[in-house]
């Protein structure tokens, strides 16, 4: 084996967790040449790139505060003690290691996960289900008239108008099983991005002096502005309005709370007598019939529909709720107290969920033991 391999493999198994970094061999390789530290160094700062939280790493200040602190002569050995203990405290906030660490060396040997399209069902008014897969741009008909149809590039459903003038409500409901999302426009032109394992009930054509949909889950929400008629979402017990604007509302069942995020425009989140006035950045927590407005990132609660899982300064087990609908899994926790770490980071979503154990045991030092569709988490043996 070239001295270069084993250099990145010794890298590697530093950085997934597979060896300490106190190790001895690892030490001395770092003392050996400034080289080894470069890379050392750039993997840390990649995955901190990576991660949208580049800022957290300040390589520059981190070696002139190594390098003023010590004498020319304990230099390398201070250097490597020093740098070690800034990337052990470090680590644990980077939360995910960058996937180019995960693929070095197995370029084309991704393994894909494909959306679980086939399995989301459309209710129609009449009980009929539909699956999504049987739709296309000929579409059919509701009993009201408004056409169903998928649009060019297949990945969402639009309902037309057609000419339609009655004033019955008619409903229709989207149901999003594990592993899949999916975008509808509504008869409004509002688009909904509904999350996984999440329901929406709304009106095919909108009728009256509001627009009321009924969410059960997760969806954001770009609404068509009409200053005539309010868009509302209804949850069990808030709802959220808004005139032209777009939101993400989170309100799981076996969640501890629900959320409203505000990315655009203003929402008015409604809880008994309570109403709370949001602008983009803030974000109502519901919980207990209590309501409280923070203002928040929003990436995690608005970027859900790319490729990967976002959160930030989040809880474990809020954390694995969310892949654990994604790749519907039970979650176990082996010792008490893990579920309430924090970590910020992101996994990616189209991906064996054997890799992102991998990254997070990397980035939590726990155990993630996946056996039937279970994963039991527990603290990692010294």
């Amino acid at each position: 084996m070239d001295e270069k391999r084993l250099n990145m493999d010794i890298l590697k198994e530093v950085l997934h967790g597979k060896r300490p970094h106190n190790d001895t061999l690892f030490l001395k390789w770092l003392d050996e040449s400034e080289e080894h530290q470069r890379l050392y160094e750039e993997a840390l700062t990649r995955a901190a790139r990576d991660l949208y939280i580049k800022e957290s790493f300040d390589r520059k200040g981190v070696w002139n505060k190594v390098l003023n602190e010590t004498s020319k002569h304990d230099r390398v050995r201070f250097m490597r003690r020093r740098f070690m203990r800034y990337a052990a405290v470090m680590l644990p906030f980077v939360a995910m290691v960058a996937w180019w660490l995960l693929n070095t060396g197995d370029a084309g040997q991704k393994v894909i996960v494909a959306a679980n399209e086939d399995n989301i069902v459309l209710y129609l008014s009449n009980g009929e289900k539909v699956n999504i897969s049987q739709l296309d741009t000929t579409g059919m008909l509701e009993s009201n008239g408004m056409k169903i149809v998928m649009n060019g590039g297949r990945d969402q459903i639009v309902y037309e108008n057609q000419n339609n003038t009655s004033d019955e409500l008619i409903y229709n409901t989207l149901s999003i099983p594990t592993r899949a999302e999916y975008c509808l426009t509504l008869g409004d032109g509002t688009k909904v991005w509904l999350a996984a394992t999440s329901k929406l009930r709304y009106p095919v054509h909108f009728v009256g002096d509001c627009r009321e949909v009924y969410l059960e889950g997760e969806a954001f929400f770009d609404v068509a502005r009409d200053t005539t008629k309010p868009f509302i979402v209804k949850c069990d017990d808030f709802s959220v309005k808004a005139l032209g604007t777009s939101f993400d509302v989170s309100c799981y069942d076996d969640d501890e709370y629900a959320l409203a995020t505000l990315a655009s425009g203003k929402i008015e989140v409604t809880l008994g007598e309570e109403k709370r006035i949001l602008t983009p950045g803030e974000q109502a927590m519901i919980r207990e019939k209590t309501l409280v407005v923070k203002e928040v990132n929003i990436l995690p609660y608005t970027s859900w529909m790319e490729d990967r899982l976002y959160f930030f300064n989040e809880k474990l087990e809020s954390i694995m709720k969310r892949i654990s609908r994604w790749y519907g899994m039970e979650v176990c926790y082996a010792h008490p107290g893990i579920q309430e770490l924090h970590f910020t980071g992101n996994v990616p979503k189209y991906t064996d969920i054997q890799k992102v154990f991998d990254m997070l045991e990397f980035a939590t030092h726990l155990d993630f033991s996946l056996e039937k569709g279970k994963v039991v988490i527990s603290q990692k043996k010294e």
